[in-house]
């Protein structure tokens, strides 16, 4: 909700749209003290630009980053290398090979892929606590669209995450979902975001989208 984002959102370090505290406050919520966190986090970039994981591992969760681009994945190794707890690999992750980097032991998956996060989503068998996935913010929130490159509209992002078991927390330009089991552990969450859009999404990204175009 709107209200979860004003109350929690916070960028430590890396995040844009203050995903970090989100996630502080949710595993604060959910996380089992007995295990250590797993972050996944596909469309990894340099492992911190825009990071919605770096944070948290460099709290002490452990972490997996996939990009596609040599380039990126190159200094994202560099700039994880001395960290035992972090993998790198170069793939470009689809709908058919997802399953290969997320699994049962994922927490908390961020999805940043520029277009594929729809389909990649889709094709998710694994169901970690927290999926925080990009959405084309620009698009209108009841619209159930798609843009020229695959971007999800918010209200087709979100039915794919009813769909498979999770309730939506917050809109911060990405959506958040949390696994359906630890609904009752966010109480000041209200109705399911499709039919109350209105007291989730946040309207600014459509302004700033009509700037840009």
């Amino acid at each position: 909700m709107i209200e979860f984002v004003k109350r929690y959102a916070a960028n430590h370090a890396y995040s844009q749209n203050g995903e970090e505290g989100i996630l502080e406050e949710c595993l604060f919520r959910i996380r089992d003290p007995k295990h250590d966190v797993y972050c996944v986090e596909i469309g990894g970039n340099d492992g911190r630009y825009c990071s919605n994981t770096a944070h948290l591992i460099e709290q002490g969760a452990h972490g997996l980053f996939v990009e596609a681009d040599p380039d990126l994945c190159q200094r994202c190794f560099d700039n994880w290398k001395d960290n035992p707890n972090v993998r790198v690999q170069w793939a470009k992750v689809n709908a058919e090979n997802v399953n290969l980097f997320v699994d049962e032991m994922c927490d908390v998956l961020s999805l940043d892929t520029d277009g594929q996060d729809f389909a990649i989503f889709h094709g998710l068998d694994a169901r970690p606590k927290v999926v925080i996935v990009e959405i084309d913010s620009g698009l209108q929130p009841k619209m159930f669209a798609f843009n020229a490159d695959g971007g999800a509209s918010y209200c087709s992002m979100l039915q794919l995450g009813i769909n498979k078991g999770y309730f939506l927390l917050c809109h911060t330009g990405n959506l958040v979902l949390v696994r359906n089991d630890f609904r009752q552990l966010f109480p000041e969450i209200v109705g399911d975001g499709l039919e109350n859009s209105e007291l989730y999404f946040k309207r600014d990204w459509l302004a700033a989208k009509a700037r840009e175009a």
